[in-house]
């Protein structure tokens, strides 16, 4: 076989591993998660992997978007179909250490990917910090605060991923309760 060939194959093969990976995680994701697989995995360098996203992008093959906070990568369905058709050109213990990836880190990817803090400086004393809660591509809960110190914004963020299905829990119930107060008599 020729280098062309051989370059040709390996090219194809990692832009399936990464349809792969995107398919069997079934949910968007930070792209971080995605860089965070590729190099732990070191299926390709991290420049190729550059080139392959937005080859796999230009050839509608996934799909990207941000919101305020990050950016989100998740396949399309003609990334799926283009998978199934050529899903046997990929080794099969490549497919099974890709699954035993996901399977190893699913959880960590899953919450990862729906409970996010972050902080952004303003001024030397101001900080934003900016929490969310997502559910496949809807956020739940978002909500910004304005601190003055860098190790508050770091507390809340830490905080944050401790216990954000519980403040948002308990949020959601006391503003859902119905809270009104009796009318007084008008005069």
């Amino acid at each position: 076989m020729s280098d062309e060939f051989n370059e040709i194959h390996t090219l194809a093969q990692n832009k399936l591993i990464l349809l792969l990976f995107l398919s069997k995680i079934n949910i968007p994701i930070p792209i971080q998660q995605l860089d965070e697989f590729v190099l732990s995995t070191k299926y390709m360098n991290f420049f190729e992997y550059q080139q392959y996203l937005k080859e796999l992008e230009a050839q509608k093959l996934i799909h990207k978007y941000d919101d305020e906070i990050r950016t989100y990568i998740e396949i399309s369905q003609t990334g799926r179909d283009v998978l199934n058709i050529l899903l046997d050109l990929l080794p099969k213990a490549t497919v099974e250490e890709v699954e035993e990836y996901i399977k190893k880190n699913y959880r960590k990817i899953k919450l990862n990917t729906e409970i996010y803090s972050d902080y952004k400086i303003l001024s030397p004393t101001e900080y934003i910090v900016i929490c969310s809660l997502r559910e496949g591509n809807s956020i739940l809960f978002e909500i910004k605060v304005n601190v003055p110190h860098v190790e508050i914004a770091k507390r809340i963020c830490k905080n944050w991923s401790k216990n954000a299905e519980t403040v948002y829990r308990l949020l959601f119930e006391n503003l859902a309760r119905n809270h009104e107060e009796p009318e007084k008599d008008q005069e």
